[in-house]
């Protein structure tokens, strides 16, 4: 048995949530998933406040038998995430703690400054500042960057596709332990307008296999 951990991080109304729950859902068709476990912080969501996921999947060996108490913590521990999704960029600096080595990052390239930004008592840090600042304290050099929410504009006519967008690239990386299809089949059963969803998840991945082409 081995956890799968996932740390998705975003502003209120931008689908991070959504995102935790199509994988939970997904995981929950796959029998190679024996358990999931998850916390959620979305204070001030509709505000545009910060918002966490965390998604811990219990990974299960054929020839093991199930202890479920392997997994028992809804939260992630500190250096455990093997997966963070950045829907928006600088909110993976505040959880920075969960990051490691084995940390692969899906970066969002577009940026919501926080209201302390916009009233001019802080300063929204360069893009390329946040990444390296990210590498530089988990030890990573794994990093998926797309600019999800520009492509859902332009591609799908609506920012608000950007979340499947980058889940998609999550799954062109390999990383994720679940199949694309069984994440499509979700997204058909639980989600409005399922299929142009299904399309900007599709758009993502084939994006995302382009850029790691590179």
């Amino acid at each position: 048995m081995k956890i799968w951990n996932a740390l998705i991080v975003g502003i209120g109304g931008t689908g991070v949530i959504t995102l935790k729950t199509i994988l939970e859902y997904a995981a929950l068709k796959d029998p190679k998933v024996g358990k999931l476990i998850g916390a959620e912080k979305h204070g001030l969501a509709q505000r545009e406040g910060s918002v966490d996921v965390h998604v811990r999947f219990l990974i299960l060996d054929p020839n093991e038998i199930i202890d479920e108490y392997f997994l028992t913590s809804p939260t992630i521990p500190i250096g455990g995430s093997d997966m963070a999704i950045g829907i928006e960029p600088v909110e993976l600096l505040r959880d920075a703690k969960f990051f490691s080595q084995k940390t692969t990052f899906i970066v969002n390239t577009y940026t919501m400054p926080p209201p302390s930004v916009i009233s001019e008592r802080n300063t929204y840090p360069a893009f390329e500042t946040i990444i390296n600042t990210l590498k530089d304290t988990s030890g990573s050099d794994d990093f998926l960057i797309i600019d999800a929410t520009k492509i859902a504009i332009e591609e799908m006519g609506d920012a608000l596709f950007g979340n499947n967008i980058l889940l998609g690239a999550a799954l062109a990386s390999g990383k994720i332990p679940l199949e694309k299809k069984l994440i499509e089949n979700v997204l058909r059963e639980q989600v409005k307008q399922a299929d142009l969803n299904i399309d900007a998840l599709n758009l993502g991945y084939q994006r995302g296999l382009e850029i790691l082409k590179k």
